[in-house]
C-alpha cells in the first residue's frame, strides 16, 4: 500500500461512517470513485478447518492485502468482522471497475489457498460508480449495500448497482417480513454517538442510531433498511420503535444525567404528519420523560418540500416541549428568509464542511457562516464530522456549540454510552 493511502484499524473507527465520509469529500471534490462493498462467505468453513484464530488471521491478511493494492488517496475500510469497503478513485467506467473487482477475487482466493486445500473463502462485491450512480453519499453507501446483497441473492461474484436491485432484493429475501419481525424480536437496537460542548468538553446529548442485526442475512446497514420501511410503509413503526427506546434509555439515565438530550432523526416523509405528536405524546408518557429530553433532528431539504405542513408540525412539536434540529445543514437550498421562520432550536452544520473546514477555505467560511447565522436566529450549533483536535480547535475558536464526531466518540452501547458520560463528569449535570 502507498504511504497515502487511507486505511485505518477495525478497533479504531467505525469503518461504515468513515467510507461513507470518504465518499462525500469525493462527491464535494468532483471526484470519480468506485465503491465496493466486499463480503467474505465461507468463514464458518474456514473456521472449521483451521480454527477461529487462524480464521481471525485469515480475514487480517485478506484486509492487509486490499490495503497493499490501494493507490494514493484509495481508502479501505473494514465494516464488520468479514465485510469490507473499498474505494477507489479514478475509476470512471465499468470496465475498470469491474478490473479492480477481480483483483479483489484474486486476492481472497490466493489467501485462502494458502492456508486450505479447497479454497473455501469466496467474496460477493457490490459495485457503485460516483458520480455517475449518485451524488449523496448515503444514497451511494446504499447502493453499495444493496448490490452486495443482490450478488449474495443471485450466487454471482460481482454486481453492479441497478436500480431494479433493491425491489427485487426486498422482495425475494422477504426483508419487509424480516423487518417486521425484527421489530418484534429485538433485532433492532440502537447506538449512541455522544455530543460534547466544544468549551468544556462535557457531554450534552447524544445522537441515536439505529442498527440491525438480521440472523440470516447479518448486519444490514441503516441506508438499506430505512428505504425498505420508507418504501413499504413500515417508516412510522421504525420510528415509533425508536422513539420509545431512546425515551426507554432517558428514562434509567435521568436521575443521574437529568440534563441529557437524546436526538432521533426524523424520516422526510413524516415531518409533514401530525400523527408523530401522537408517538411522541404517548412514548413520553409511558417512560416518564420529560418531552424536552427528546430532540428530533429533520434535514434541511424535508422542510423545504411542504413548507407550511411542516412548519405546522415543528410548531406543535416544540409547543409540546420537544426540541428540533436542522440537520445537513448546508447541503439544501432553503433561503435565509425561509430559515428564520422555521421552528427549531438547533443547527447541525454536514460533516463534509466540517471534514474539509482544515485544507479547503471554502468549507471553513460555509461552517463559518453557518455558525453565525445559526447565532444570529438564536439556534444553538453542532458540527458533525469532528475527527480529530485540530478541528475541534477550529470550532472552538468559531464558537460552536456542540461537537460531533470520532474524535470525541464513535457510536457505542447504551453501556458504554452510560459509562462515557460517567468519565466525563458528573459536574456536566449538577
Amino acid at each position: 500500500m502507498s504511504a497515502t493511502a487511507i486505511r485505518l484499524p477495525f478497533s479504531q473507527s467505525d469503518g461504515l461512517a468513515r467510507a461513507g465520509r470518504h465518499v462525500a469529500l469525493a462527491i464535494r471534490k468532483s471526484q470519480d470513485l468506485a465503491v465496493m462493498f466486499v463480503y467474505v462467505h465461507g468463514v464458518e468453513r474456514l473456521c472449521a478447518a483451521v480454527g477461529h484464530t487462524q480464521a481471525g488471521r485469515v480475514l487480517d491478511e485478506f484486509y492487509d492485502e486490499l490495503g497493499a493494492m490501494a493507490r494514493d488517496n484509495d481508502a479501505i475500510e473494514r465494516i464488520g468482522d468479514r465485510k469490507f469497503a473499498v474505494l477507489l478513485h479514478g475509476l470512471r467506467n465499468r470496465g475498470h471497475a469491474s478490473l479492480a473487482a477481480q483483483k479483489v477475487q484474486r486476492i481472497s482466493q490466493s489467501i485462502a489457498s494458502a492456508h486450505v486445500e479447497r479454497r473455501p473463502l469466496k467474496v460477493s462485491i457490490g459495485v457503485v460508480l460516483c458520480p455517475e450512480q449518485g451524488t449523496d453519499e448515503h444514497e451511494i453507501m446504499r447502493f453499495a449495500e444493496i448490490a452486495a446483497l443482490d450478488c449474495r441473492r443471485r450466487s454471482e461474484s460481482v454486481s453492479f448497482y441497478e436500480a431494479s436491485s433493491a425491489y427485487e432484493l426486498f422482495m425475494d429475501w422477504g426483508l419487509e417480513d424480516r423487518l417486521d419481525k425484527a421489530l418484534e424480536s429485538g433485532d433492532l437496537e440502537l447506538r449512541f454517538q455522544p455530543q460534547v460542548c466544544c468549551e468544556a468538553g462535557t457531554v450534552t446529548s447524544a445522537e441515536a442510531l439505529m442498527r440491525w442485526h438480521e440472523p440470516e442475512i447479518g448486519d444490514i446497514s441503516p441506508e438499506v433498511f430505512i428505504e425498505l420501511a420508507e418504501s413499504t410503509g413500515q417508516i412510522g413503526r421504525l420510528t415509533d420503535f425508536a422513539v420509545q427506546q431512546a425515551c426507554r434509555y432517558l428514562s434509567t439515565w435521568q436521575e443521574a444525567f437529568p440534563e441529557l438530550t437524546i436526538a432521533v432523526n426524523l424520516a422526510p416523509g413524516l415531518i409533514q404528519n401530525l400523527e408523530i405528536l401522537d408517538v411522541l405524546k404517548s412514548a413520553t408518557s409511558i417512560w416518564g420523560v420529560r418531552p424536552g429530553g427528546l430532540t428530533l433532528e429533520v434535514t434541511e431539504n424535508a422542510l423545504i418540500a411542504d413548507r407550511e405542513a411542516s412548519h405546522e408540525v415543528l410548531t406543535r412539536l416544540r409547543d409540546f416541549g420537544t426540541r428540533v434540529s436542522i440537520d445537513d445543514f448546508g447541503t439544501g437550498y432553503s433561503s435565509l428568509a425561509y430559515l428564520k421562520e422555521i421552528p427549531a432550536d438547533e443547527l447541525k452544520i454536514d460533516r463534509s464542511f466540517v471534514m474539509g473546514m482544515l485544507t479547503d477555505a471554502g468549507d471553513r467560511k460555509i461552517v463559518e457562516h453557518s455558525i453565525g447565522i445559526a447565532k444570529s436566529f438564536g439556534l444553538s450549533v453542532v458540527a458533525e464530522g469532528v475527527e480529530n483536535a485540530e478541528t475541534l480547535e477550529a470550532l472552538r475558536s468559531l464558537d460552536c456549540d456542540i461537537a460531533q464526531g470520532f474524535h470525541v466518540c464513535k457510536p457505542v452501547t447504551a453501556d458504554e454510552f452510560e459509562a462515557f458520560c460517567r468519565s466525563r463528569g458528573r459536574e456536566t449535570w449538577q
